[in-house]
């Protein structure tokens, strides 16, 4: 390796693990795939997973940390870490940090964020947090992170301030597998374009809820107005607008009325949500979640660093 490594980076949520080797100016040196905490029974076997994917680097860098965060900080993870209370900044992530020792080698995990919604109903995040760490600066923000369980953050001066979860991934994927608005049954495949518009101009329009729209992926293809090649990305502009609608609801005030949107995430997650804002008249910015993540976890690794001399 020609870059000395400075730490080595996890970001391991339920479905998959990002294993990274960075080095002291942020650069990438080598990183690995892996199974996600859903994947794997028991901290015995967790164990196992990471050291198969970061054993070498170890071996060859015995004294760098591993830095982790995501589900593998959760009760179903390798260690259990406590929820920082909101609003939070970099800081209280460092105050929370989790350290132990597996085979003689330093290891760390995030802590993850708890909150109360801007109605008044409690919210978690673990994993998150770090990404928006990585794209945060001083000025006020809002944020998207779209996925299987999607976020919205406001952050105000370089701190989390509140944040609410929206269900969007995990419901269409159960639509998608389980109910009869897709024949044949199949996970929810959505494609940027005239279907998906549509979807999300129905949904700004709608006095009703997602809950009565959904039906009509349904009613619209036995009337032949909607194909059923085209019903996928129909869905998911339903499902899209509502939860944008439901953003608007929770997180506009008076005073402070959502123009723009930061989003971070996969690009064709984010290329679609970016589709869907520009129907609200809201623009938007797009960030790499990985990268983000990473940054992030750079970032924290700084302050520790500080916080140790």
């Amino acid at each position: 390796m020609s870059a000395q490594p400075a730490f080595i980076a996890i970001d391991w949520g339920t479905s998959n693990a990002r294993f990274s080797l960075v080095a002291a100016d942020a650069s990438l040196i080598d990183h690995r795939s892996g199974p996600g905490i859903g994947q794997l029974d028991g901290s015995r076997n967790i164990e196992q997973a990471c050291f198969d994917n970061i054993g070498e680097w170890l071996s060859a860098s015995p004294n760098v940390p591993v830095i982790m965060t995501g589900m593998v900080g959760s009760n179903i993870g390798w260690r259990v870490t406590e929820y920082v209370p909101t609003p939070a900044r970099l800081d209280d992530l460092l105050s929370g940090l989790i350290r132990f020792e597996a085979r003689g080698f330093k290891f760390l995990i995030v802590p993850g964020l708890a909150t109360t919604r801007c109605d008044n109903l409690a919210d978690v995040m673990r994993g998150e947090e770090v990404q928006v760490f990585g794209v945060v600066d001083k000025s006020d923000k809002i944020l998207c992170l779209p996925g299987t369980h999607s976020k919205w953050v406001r952050t105000q001066n370089g701190q989390i301030a509140n944040f609410h979860t929206a269900l969007t991934g995990e419901l269409l994927d159960l639509i998608g597998k389980h109910s009869i608005l897709l024949n044949p049954k199949r996970p929810v495949k959505a494609a940027v374009g005239t279907d998906f518009i549509q979807g999300v101009q129905v949904a700004r329009a709608a006095a009703a809820g997602l809950e009565s729209l959904l039906f009509t992926v349904r009613s619209t293809q036995i009337t032949g107005e909607l194909q059923a090649r085209e019903a996928d990305s129909f869905l998911a502009g339903l499902a899209v607008g509502c939860e944008i609608k439901s953003a608007i609801a929770l997180l506009d005030t008076p005073g402070s009325k959502i123009t723009s949107v930061e989003l971070v995430g996969s690009g064709h997650l984010t290329d679609l949500y970016a589709t869907a804002l520009n129907e609200f008249d809201i623009s938007s910015q797009q960030h790499d979640g990985n990268q983000a993540a990473l940054i992030g976890l750079f970032k924290l690794y700084l302050k520790m660093q500080t916080s140790e001399q």
